[in-house]
């Protein structure tokens, strides 16, 4: 069955996007039983033409983790973080960070202006993987602010670091991987007094939206 968020509840009857409206006239529907997800829970629906559909039934369906796992994406080049932004989301983030840094690009502060435009991607990408939660997607805030956020587990992705553990409880947990300049030894060492737990990846220099797959896929 086809998969969509509803925004709206009325009498039994969904209502939806004119975004989501569009695909159901591509699709041609007419009377085909459709999941729909509202407010973080999947129903079993009959679609009503041209654009809401009836409810059925509520199923019992939770595709998140048993635990939440938020990720911090630095400033980084418009369609690295776009794809940092979809794979976070497809591999369960809870919720999504954005930070400034000392080596982040300057040319990439423009976030306000696309910030609809990077909600509509991790939209779509919940719909795609069939999550119940759509993740908050934060405004930008300073890597000294991040370091100091109400979270319990903090990892940190630096390559000089000499050690591959990653945190073993996930309850809680924050990974941060850096921008294309990497971070400087005065954020390390600041992050460190935090409690920021610091580790190395690979061997290998990751660019930040791979370093961010290769830590959520390790804490899944």
């Amino acid at each position: 069955m086809y998969k969509f968020f509803a925004n709206k509840l009325e009498d039994g009857i969904f209502y939806f996007s004119d975004e989501i409206q569009k695909h159901f006239k591509v699709l041609r529907f007419n009377k085909e039983n459709v999941i729909v997800n509202y407010e973080n829970k999947f129903y079993e629906c009959q679609f009503v033409f041209p654009n809401s559909a009836k409810l059925v039934k509520e199923l019992d369906i939770n595709n998140e983790l048993d635990y939440k796992i938020s990720v911090a994406i630095p400033l980084i080049k418009q369609n690295h973080f776009e794809i940092a932004l979809q794979k976070a989301v497809e591999l369960g983030a809870y919720e999504i960070y954005v930070f400034q840094s000392q080596y982040v690009d300057k040319s990439n502060l423009n976030f306000g202006s696309k910030k609809q435009r990077y909600e509509k991607i991790i939209f779509e990408a919940c719909q795609q993987s069939f999550r119940n939660y759509i993740p908050r997607l934060h405004d930008p805030i300073s890597f000294s602010e991040l370091c100091v956020l109400d979270i319990k587990n903090k990892v940190l992705a630096y390559e000089n670091k000499k050690n591959n553990e990653l945190i073993k409880d996930c309850q809680d947990a924050l990974i941060i991987v850096g921008p294309e300049g990497g971070f400087s030894q005065q954020e390390i060492d600041y992050a460190i007094s935090c409690n920021v737990q610091v580790v190395s990846l690979t061997k290998t220099i990751l660019r930040a939206e791979t370093a961010l797959i290769y830590m959520l896929s390790k804490l899944n």
